[in-house]
């Protein structure tokens, strides 16, 4: 069943389990679903956000809230859910029945059907532009060219990504300016929604909490590098790490998930992304933490590796990061930074 699902706050760890589970197949973008899972709760500053991520789903739809304290209410006729991912799974098959029996019964819009700007009647032809350059043109803000340091003049794209994009940690919005493939500016604000909000999913014993929050960070990276059958194996695995499992055959077990890993060339792909002084590459990263989630299992031992960003340290590593490299190259650095653990506030980085 094609699901997008939409985290909010203590729901990200729990959305990057379900990538494990065969019954539902966690998709990119809100137009390739039928069904919005909700997780955690969503705070009002992103209310009208994940709104339009609704919107976005395509006739006939439905909405399941998984532990959305106080966010059900909000999304009227969804169907709320407290259990576990078994018991999501039960909530999305029964939706998805409904769905197919009635399609009328599909979601209603959430927000008004508007413009997102005035533009009938402006210009000569009521296109919303002014001359050649400028306006709206039929209410989108047309791009303008700006520098390059290649001495050329390119258009610039603004783009606001988040806080439910796929490729990004929960929470982080992501303001950029693009000449072609090259990101020139960078404005990151990031709310407490992945891993610092308390999960109640995650073991009381702390070296298994930080290997499973260590398995969740590599389901998602594994899917946003395009490995979605390794992601899934490193969410099934996060999903059985319990204080009270057998630690040595988890341990094997991710062994093995980390030289399947290594084995497919990602690593290589990642030389060079990201670079930064004190923490190398993403690739160097990577190997970083998938060795911590090992020893975190086998040697029952916190490593370092695996603690969330500081926020000062990823603040300064993003600054000199970003600007200049590929939109790709950055969500891949922001994703090997593991920055949803840290809080941050608005800043430009340029």
């Amino acid at each position: 069943m094609p699901v997008f699902a939409a985290a909010g706050v203590g729901g990200w760890g729990q959305t990057q389990e379900l990538r494990g589970v065969p019954e539902l197949r966690l998709v990119t973008t809100p137009r390739h679903a039928s069904v919005l899972l909700v997780t955690g709760t969503v705070p009002e500053a992103h209310l009208v956000a994940v709104q339009r991520v609704h919107d976005q789903v395509p006739h006939p739809r439905a909405v399941v809230t998984w532990r959305a304290a106080g966010t059900a209410k909000r999304m009227p006729g969804a169907t709320y859910v407290t259990g576990d991912a078994a018991a999501v799974v039960t909530a999305v098959q029964r939706a998805w029945s409904a769905l197919e029996a009635d399609p009328w019964s599909t979601a209603v819009d959430q927000l008004p059907d508007v413009e997102p700007n005035e533009w009938r009647g402006i210009g000569p032809f009521g296109q919303g532009g002014e001359g050649m350059m400028g306006g709206t043109p039929y209410g989108r803000p047309m791009a303008m060219t700006g520098d390059d340091p290649d001495g050329l003049a390119l258009d610039e794209l603004r783009l606001t990504l988040g806080p439910f994009l796929d490729a990004l940690p929960a929470g982080l919005v992501l303001d950029v300016v693009l000449q072609g493939e090259v990101l020139r500016e960078a404005t990151l604000r990031l709310d407490a929604l992945g891993g610092t909000a308390a999960d109640a999913t995650l073991p009381s014993e702390p070296s298994s909490a930080m290997a499973r929050s260590g398995l969740r960070w590599l389901a998602h990276a594994l899917h946003v590098e395009g490995l979605d059958a390794l992601a899934a194996r490193a969410a099934a695995l996060a999903s059985r790490v319990t204080g009270a499992t057998d630690r040595a055959a988890l341990s094997r077990h991710a062994d093995a998930l980390m030289r399947r890993v290594r084995r497919t060339g990602v690593l290589r792909n990642l030389h060079d992304v990201g670079v930064v002084p004190g923490s190398g590459d993403a690739a160097h990263r990577w190997r970083e933490r998938m060795d911590a989630i090992v020893c975190a299992l086998r040697d029952n031992q916190m490593p370092d590796a695996l603690e969330p960003t500081r926020l000062d340290t990823a603040r300064d590593l993003l600054a000199d990061a970003l600007p200049g490299s590929t939109l790709t190259a950055a969500i891949s650095t922001i994703v090997s930074l593991d920055v949803g653990g840290a809080r941050f506030g608005a800043g430009t980085l340029r």
